[in-house]
């Protein structure tokens, strides 16, 4: 079970991070308006709940508890033979109900469903009466009993029995067999997101800076969407000015370096997307050194790393008052007055003490106010 599990999360991964913001991956899945709602969270969401119902041990002996166990168990069985089916129509894997009605894996399960919960009375389409059943009091916890009146064996009295640990057995082969197909399909859309990424990487020194984000904003918009003042609007107006003061190329140079970055962390997570909820660590275990021990002399000791002698003046922190200053909900004059006088108290810097005053000139400007806090950072960072 625990298998099943990783998958889905891994997924669930794929959907978040490769899927869910980039166009050039949705455009190879059935990515229409209702993949846009929430009803995918709500499928993930229902299936990793009923998968727990799996797990859950039931206790008592008694029938009317041994019927609700089977009626839920084969019902959750169901719903997520239903999920799936919608996975694989949702990835536009090319299979459907038709293929999974092949698998006896799926199709013994949904008869003994459909036979005892879904339509203990069925009929043809003509009305017609196909078979009828009830449970059987010999039926326990281990073991589904009920039973069956069919036209095939011309309405004469059968009992049908099925170990509850087979019919998990097949279920589970079951999900694993179709939530590897569904995430072959998805290595396939994860792999072209890679590439889209490691073009966009080669373009950052090699296009003028406009391209670029223009570039970003189609194939790359997370980037500039959810990291600060890097937005379309304000990164341009930084490199317009990029050589009209240090400040400005500041932030210009930390940009391109942070894209870098986070380019390379999204293209390493979509080599390890399908490997990291299977990683097994075995390497040699390590043992620390307890806080507490017992000495030769039978005491009780406590065992605390030795402080280092720090030598000269203590090194002035400027951590706190920069990032509060940093922080957009604390940019209001009370705040700001407050923690850049902090600073002043302990840093007389000419840069500084200019770059603090244009901050509160600029409190309401991202562009004016973050690139004289980035220099103001560098300098007292040193």
């Amino acid at each position: 079970m625990e298998e099943i599990y990783k998958k889905i999360e891994t997924i669930r991964d794929v959907w978040n991070y490769n899927i869910w913001d980039y166009p050039y991956c949705q455009s190879e899945i059935k990515f229409d308006d209702e993949a846009k709602t929430n009803y995918f969270g709500d499928l993930m969401g229902y299936f990793q709940d009923t998968l727990d119902t799996l797990k859950s041990p039931i206790t008592g002996e008694r029938l009317f508890g041994t019927f609700s166990y089977h009626i839920s168990l084969l019902q959750i069985l169901y719903v997520q033979q239903d999920f799936i089916e919608e996975l694989l129509r949702l990835f536009s894997t090319g299979y459907n109900k038709g293929d999974l009605k092949k698998d006896s894996n799926y199709s013994i399960n949904r008869e003994i469903r459909n036979e005892l919960v879904g339509h203990p009375i069925r009929r043809d389409k003509t009305g017609k009466l196909i078979s009828s059943t009830l449970f059987s009091y010999e039926a326990h916890q281990g073991k589904i009993e009920y039973l069956r009146y069919h036209q095939q064996n011309s309405f004469q009295f059968e009992s049908v029995k099925h170990n509850v640990a087979d019919v998990i057995s097949r279920h589970e082969i079951f999900l694993n067999t179709w939530l590897d197909k569904i995430i072959e399909k998805l290595k396939l859309v994860v792999n072209k997101h890679k590439m889209e990424l490691l073009k966009i990487k080669e373009k950052v020194d090699s296009i003028k800076f406009e391209s670029l984000v223009s570039l970003l904003e189609q194939k790359y918009k997370p980037f500039l969407e959810n990291t600060y003042l890097y937005n379309k609007e304000s990164i341009l107006k930084v490199y317009e000015k990029k050589d009209v003061h240090k400040r400005y190329r500041i932030v210009y140079d930390q940009f391109l370096k942070d894209l870098v970055s986070s380019l390379d962390e999204q293209i390493d997570s979509c080599d390890e997307v399908f490997t990291k909820h299977f990683k097994i660590y075995d390497g040699p275990e390590i043992r620390l050194k307890p806080i507490f021990y017992t000495g030769d002399d039978g005491k009780i000791h406590i065992d605390l790393p030795k402080r280092k002698k720090k030598l000269g003046r203590p090194k002035k922190d400027y951590n706190y008052p920069l990032q509060k200053l940093s922080d957009p909900h604390r940019r209001n004059y009370k705040d700001f007055n407050f923690f850049s006088n902090s600073i002043l108290s302990q840093c007389k810097n000419k840069v500084v003490v200019s770059e603090l005053n244009r901050m509160g000139e600029y409190l309401h400007d991202d562009v004016e106010y973050i690139s004289s806090y980035r220099l103001v950072a560098s300098i007292l960072k040193d």
